[in-house]
């Protein structure tokens, strides 16, 4: 019925938004971790086979080939060679795009959110918090000082400004790309989850 984009600052929670969000849907959630996996299927050790198991029934491994599936490889585990931004960019878009084709996902990160910007059937949700929040959040976690703290998130959203910039030539802040945005500083979880919910039944109907 639909895809569901998650865009998530620092320390909102997102893990436990996309994993509820998934359940209460019955769609598959395409995250970090799937990388990894895909990446480990390539090598297929003893200690991989049941990560292959496991990952085989996903949609995302249903619609890839083996060319892809290297690239993928590369990018996760830059040991195995570099790839340029012209292959990371094609890959990641025609990943995305055949999962869209698919149906009924949520995808955290991956610039889905430019990759499928103006599509019908996809929303973009972005999950914000508060500055100070992210910084006492990260001083919390990782038991930094709050000049750490303030580094450290900083050079993480950093990360993801430069990363949309640079493969989409678009703005990771900008309002535009989002149909939903979700201050986590005043929503649990449980109550984003059933934002999106409500706002998707809204788009489809």
């Amino acid at each position: 019925m639909a895809v569901i984009t998650i865009t998530p600052e620092y320390g909102t929670e997102s893990g436990k938004v996309v994993s509820q969000l998934s359940e209460k849907l019955g769609y598959e959630y395409i995250g970090e971790k799937l990388q990894s996996e895909i990446a480990q299927q390539l090598n297929l050790s003893e200690s991989e086979v049941e990560v292959f198991r496991k990952a085989s029934q996903s949609k995302l491994i249903r619609f890839m080939d083996r060319y892809t599936c290297s690239l993928v490889q590369k990018v996760v585990d830059p040991k195995h060679g570099c790839l340029d931004d012209a292959d990371y960019y094609a890959t990641t878009t025609k990943l995305v795009e055949k999962l869209y084709a698919a149906d009924n996902v949520v995808i955290l990160n991956w610039g889905a959110q430019c990759i499928l910007k103006g599509k019908p059937n996809a929303v973009h949700v972005r999950l914000t918090r508060d500055q100070e929040s992210k910084i006492k959040q990260a001083m919390k976690s990782l038991e930094l000082d709050q000049t750490a703290a303030e580094k450290h998130v900083a050079q993480e959203e950093r990360n993801s400004v430069d990363y949309i910039k640079q493969f989409f030539d678009m703005d990771w802040n900008d309002v535009r790309l989002y149909d939903l945005v979700i201050d986590m500083d005043t929503t649990a979880p449980e109550k984003a989850v059933e934002m999106i919910c409500d706002h998707l039944a809204r788009k489809l109907h």
